[in-house]
């Protein structure tokens, strides 16, 4: 496993007595190599201080973080992984090129490699024409990937970000994610905390669901749609809405250009409704399962 957490608590002090408030309480799940993996859960859910814990920046109260069987807290776990902080700040300055360069030197290149390494990041990330330019005329998108870039620069194993869609409009979002994918198909395992649902559900392999400082569900984006509620989209035409609107096991009736359609939960109740659509004599346009998505799940787990 590339990075595993194991049975990690971690909170704070807070109040006259100093009472400690607990943030994490007993997380455990593990990252495969090469995989994308999503960290999902409401404001206060934890997921920025996971992350700090996972990049050695914080020491849990209890339990254990490892990186590629390494301590997290150890030197030669942090030279394994590269960090994206939600909300970055660089010296608007420097070039990207000079930004490339201090990040370089901090991670321990030499200056052959830095020069080495500079150019390739910079067209990694898309950034190829702009490593001359001052980052305070680099737009919000560049500053995310030149953000990427910095936590490369190093080549490392594992890349956390931490909420890398922030604050971009849809073609950063995009680019993004293009970014992430490509990233991961040269076998980094990405490790991301992301609010944009959508965004997670289009690139991660697994999801982890955060919810009062505990893991309230885990696993591939597969297994866990496909435990979402069963649901049917049928449409349909020759009756009115009055003759089908109180039809047993028919919800969310709408009008739609060739007739109607609505939703039906359940697979028993599937052939009920079309058998008696059949008996007003209305005509079937199509049977269509409804896929649960990620935010319909994580809606249904933080409300």
């Amino acid at each position: 496993m590339m990075l595993e957490v194991l049975g990690v608590k971690h909170g704070f002090r807070a109040g006259f007595f100093q009472k400690r408030v607990m943030v994490l309480d007993g997380l455990n799940f593990s990252v495969t190599r090469g995989s994308v993996f999503g960290l999902l859960g409401s404001n206060g859910a934890g997921k920025t201080t996971l992350i700090h814990l996972v990049v050695g920046l914080t020491k849990p109260v209890a339990g254990r973080i490892t990186i590629n069987d390494v301590c997290s807290l150890d030197r030669a776990a942090k030279s394994m992984l590269g960090y994206l902080p939600e909300r970055p700040y660089f010296p608007d300055h420097l070039t990207g090129e000079g930004l490339l360069k201090y990040f370089g030197r901090l991670s321990g290149l030499t200056d052959d490699l830095i020069r080495k390494r500079i150019p390739e990041t910079l067209e990694e990330v898309g950034l190829a024409k702009a490593g001359e330019v001052q980052l305070k005329k680099y737009s919000k998108g560049m500053l995310q990937r030149i953000g990427i870039a910095q936590a490369i620069i190093h080549d490392p194993e594992l890349l956390v970000l931490d909420e890398p869609m922030s604050g971009l409009d849809p073609l950063g979002r995009k680019e993004m994610r293009e970014l992430i994918i490509r990233l991961a198909a040269r076998g980094k395992t990405v490790f991301f905390s992301s609010h944009v649902i959508h965004d997670v559900e289009m690139i991660c392999d697994s999801v982890a669901l955060l919810r009062n400082g505990k893991v309230a569900r885990i696993g591939t984006i597969g297994e866990l749609l496909s435990k979402g509620p069963l649901q049917t989209e049928i449409a349909f035409t020759g009756v009115v809405m009055d003759q089908v609107s109180c039809l047993y096991g028919l919800t969310s009736l709408q009008s739609i250009p060739d007739g109607l359609r609505g939703i039906v939960s359940g697979n028993d109740a599937v052939k009920d409704v079309i058998q008696a659509l059949i008996k007003l004599n209305a005509r079937i346009l199509w049977v269509t399962p409804v896929r649960p998505s990620l935010e319909d799940l994580f809606i249904g787990e933080t409300s």
